[in-house]
């Protein structure tokens, strides 16, 4: 496996158990793996570079100028993101379209939200990353009624002080189950501040 697919790979993981997690509607894979906003990428503006390119479409001025202002590797990662999409069945790329579609509506509080979750978790060591990924596979798990009211509950507990939210966290079965280092760091990834390192490293 080179080293890129290898990326690509734990970028589509990472999107798909913070979907799992359904705390807002998900981010799309393809987006992760970009390293920016959810969304399909962008097809290469160069009449070569895309084989498959609609021929008279057209073409902004600022998107063929950012293009020529890339560097070789920029513009080779591109065309990679590109074919892998093209890649995707139209059922999944349907799917990523639709998320990305929910993403968009989101109000922009919620939007950050999910975004900070996300470099939280990649500053996050491997025991602190087990315990998040069990977190989402068990809200998984829930019928999707449960699911709702679940994360109506964690949008609801960001704004209790510490002990309050500790009290009524509690009141969780899956997580009274939890080790108080387990419990640290799935409080840690709900609720911590971007920057905020993780409490066992």
């Amino acid at each position: 496996m080179t080293r890129g697919t290898s990326h690509f790979g734990r970028a589509i993981a990472l999107a798909a158990f913070l979907a799992a997690l359904a705390i807002l509607p998900p981010l799309s894979g393809t987006a992760v793996a970009q390293g920016s906003g959810p969304g399909p990428p962008r097809e290469p503006p160069a009449d070569s570079i895309a084989p498959d390119r609609r021929q008279g479409e057209p073409l902004s001025p600022g998107r063929l100028e950012r293009w020529r202002a890339m560097s070789p590797e920029e513009r080779g990662r591109i065309r990679e993101r590109y074919r892998r999409w093209k890649e995707l069945s139209p059922e999944k790329r349907a799917r990523i379209r639709e998320r990305h579609r929910r993403w968009r509506a989101l109000p922009e509080e919620q939007r950050r939200y999910l975004k900070d979750r996300r470099e939280l978790f990649r500053e996050a060591g491997p025991e602190d990353r087990g315990v998040v990924r069990r977190f989402f596979a068990r809200m998984h798990s829930l019928p999707r009624e449960e699911r709702v009211a679940a994360r109506r509950k964690i949008w609801e507990w960001r704004s209790l002080p510490p002990e309050k939210r500790e009290e009524a966290m509690r009141s969780v079965p899956f997580y009274r189950g939890l080790s108080d280092r387990e419990r640290d760091a799935l409080r840690w990834f709900l609720f911590a501040q971007p920057g905020e390192r993780p409490p066992h490293e």
